[in-house]
């Protein structure tokens, strides 16, 4: 079956030029708006759930990395061949050979999609749709199959309650203190950025 969705994905590659592009933006641009989205939420704090925003900038940002982390252990231990490298696909980015198994493109996606989600943020629904269309890209442009989507998935969802569970401790609300006044001490220098210098935070869900 994996094999078999892929192949429905990946046959409308190098069909329409529009739908290629969109495809290969959408899946190159994921590291980029990925920082964009996390700087977003430690930094602006207007809105019903301003107050809470550098929490879930902090959460968003664990969990990719642990997501990320053990994902590279993933490699280590399991590798799964990429489809362009067992199958004729229509492969529209270059990619080195490497193991599959999970991608770290739809990790990125998931961790920010998933924890805008457990935090109620009404970013959340948007963003699952574009970790869904990132997944989608992946698979269309030929480097990953369905089931590498499905696991980051899961892999992103699973640490993103870890660290929602984390963040109940004492020594957890401690550390994310510490980044708060490191944050307002370095930035309280920057003319621009004044504005969005984060004292102590009163801890938000």
């Amino acid at each position: 079956m994996n094999d078999e969705i892929f192949q429905l994905i990946n046959r409308w590659a190098g069909h329409f030029s529009f739908l290629d592009t969109i495809m290969v933006v959408a899946s190159n641009s994921v590291p980029y708006i990925s920082v964009a989205v996390v700087l977003f939420l430690w930094f602006y704090r207007k809105g019903e759930k301003g107050v809470e925003r550098p929490y879930t900038a902090l959460y968003t940002a664990l969990t990719a990395l642990l997501a990320l982390s053990v994902n590279v252990v993933i490699h280590l231990v399991y590798y799964h061949p990429r489809p362009f490298v067992v199958h004729h696909v229509h492969q529209l980015l270059p990619h080195s050979s490497d193991s599959s198994f999970v991608s770290d493109h739809a990790v990125l996606a998931f961790s920010i999609a998933w924890m805008l989600l457990f935090r109620r943020d009404r970013w959340g629904y948007p963003a699952f749709v574009w970790a869904i269309v990132v997944g989608i890209s992946r698979v269309f442009v030929g480097v990953h199959y369905p089931a590498d989507v499905a696991g980051s998935m899961v892999l992103s969802g699973v640490m993103g309650i870890f660290v929602i569970l984390l963040s109940k401790s004492k020594r957890f609300e401690l550390f994310a203190q510490f980044l708060f006044r490191l944050d307002h001490t370095v930035i309280k220098y920057v003319p621009f950025l004044q504005a969005y210098c984060h004292k102590e935070l009163d801890k938000k869900g």
